[in-house]
């Protein structure tokens, strides 16, 4: 392994835990199922304007709006739900992953490669940049664990290897077309898998 860290533009390391893994499945959900966050939201809107705005039974409406508002502020339900299965499966047991990132490849220690070719999104957030091939495959990356330590550069690197935009976890303010696009094309995919 010694020659491949010779090579590597950037390395990292991950403990991959029960807080890692939560974090996974949440940037995997918010990543390829903004169609459901969004229908979510405007049920839960409409159940809440049900109760807000119309002359049902008092009980109904209360109902009605608890419903309404435990779908707006509980948005990444389902990926808890999927990450609680995984985690049980591992029995609180941590596992310990290296990358390397060279100028063709990402290399994971032991485990399989990747060419940025393969890669089809990267999403970050505060403390990780999450590298997906697809839904099922993905490599997070600690920005604190980054060798060299330099966010800036290692964003622009993965950009400029894999042809795509770095991009934050859904945010309803900013979306634009593209973004419903990416949407619809997610929904398509999923139904042509089934």
């Amino acid at each position: 392994m010694g020659t491949e860290k010779d090579k590597s533009v950037y390395q990292a390391s991950i403990t991959f835990d029960d807080d890692t893994i939560r974090r996974m499945f949440r940037a995997e959900y918010f990543t390829y199922e903004r169609m459901q966050l969004l229908t979510r939201i405007a049920i839960g809107a409409a159940l809440i304007l049900l109760g807000v705005l119309t002359n049902l039974p008092l009980g109904a409406k209360a109902i009605a709006m608890m419903i309404g508002v435990w779908l707006v502020v509980s948005l990444d339900f389902p990926s808890k739900v999927r990450a609680e299965t995984v985690l049980q499966a591992r029995g609180g047991q941590k596992s310990q992953v290296s990358y390397l990132f060279d100028m063709k490849k990402i290399a994971i220690e032991n485990g399989p490669e990747y060419a940025y070719s393969q890669v089809d999104r990267v999403v970050e957030d505060k403390e990780y940049f999450f590298v997906f091939m697809n839904r099922q495959t993905a490599v997070m990356i600690p920005k604190d664990k980054l060798k060299p330590a330099n966010v800036d550069a290692f964003r622009s690197f993965l950009e400029e290897k894999t042809g795509k935009r770095s991009g934050t976890e859904m945010n309803l303010l900013t979306m634009n077309l593209k973004d419903v696009h990416q949407m619809m094309k997610d929904r398509i995919g999923a139904f042509t898998k089934h």
